[in-house]
């Protein structure tokens, strides 16, 4: 797991827009400054006491050892931060637990991007939601939020993929309209094709013709032996009828 992941665990975590405002890097100030916190999370929420957490990412046990051997890296920002927490993959702060500050969370990063808390933060000190914030701080965290957005290119990108996108979903649609359409049309031309051949056997109900036909296609050679005996026997009688007739 590298510093990436544990970042995109973080954004995941505070997703919500509406409550988070997130930002990366963040300086005391703007400019040159070797002092950086890998993010920062305000709550908007006056609830919520309009709360800042700082996040440190380590991803292996010496890198964190080297962060609490160099403490003012992180204790500069104590007077603008209410909460400070350490994200780290699984283990990476068991060695040093003895020496890792009280009041520092620990937040675990697992490897499917899930988070969970070894132990929450407490306040860095009794901050009030209402104490100012220096205005330089202030400028550092909306430039790193700001450039945190999508540039003018990059949602000129976006916005031609997803014309892209439509063209081909729209495209689809079209071609499965135009394949329905023919075998619809090729279903009337047989349905056409059938009435035409039926006409001899029954113009008037096209229904009764092809009941009619399916009966007589299933006819056995018993009941054909049948009606033939049947004609002879009538043809004979008819016979005789007319001899009478003309005697």
């Amino acid at each position: 797991m590298n510093a990436q992941d544990i970042r995109a665990a973080l954004r995941k975590k505070y997703n919500d827009h509406r409550q988070y405002a997130i930002a990366e890097e963040v300086g005391l100030t703007t400019g040159f400054s070797h002092r950086r916190l890998d993010m920062m999370v305000l709550d908007c929420y006056n609830s919520n006491g309009f709360r800042i957490d700082g996040f440190e990412i380590k991803v292996s046990t010496s890198d964190l050892r080297r962060e609490l051997e160099d403490p003012e890296k992180h204790v500069a920002f104590f007077d603008v931060i209410d909460y400070y927490t350490l994200a780290v993959p699984n283990g990476v702060t068991e060695p040093l637990m003895d020496i890792i500050p009280k009041k520092w969370g620990i937040l675990i990063v697992n490897e499917d991007g899930s988070t969970r808390y070894k132990r929450k933060a407490l306040a860095l000190e009794d901050r009030k939601a209402d104490a100012p914030v220096p205005r330089a701080f202030l400028a550092s965290i909306t430039r790193a939020i700001q450039s945190m957005q999508p540039s003018e290119q990059e949602l000129r990108a976006e916005y031609e993929r997803g014309r892209k996108d439509e063209k081909e979903s729209e495209e689809r649609h079209t071609s499965y309209l135009k394949e329905k359409v023919l075998n619809e049309a090729d279903k009337i031309e047989k349905y056409n094709n059938l009435l035409n051949r039926l006409h001899i056997w029954r113009s008037d109900n096209i229904e009764e013709a092809i009941n009619e036909f399916e009966a007589f296609r299933n006819l056995g050679l018993k009941w054909i032996f049948e009606r033939i005996d049947a004609t002879i026997n009538d043809l004979t009688k008819l016979s005789a009828y007319l001899k009478g007739s003309k005697q």
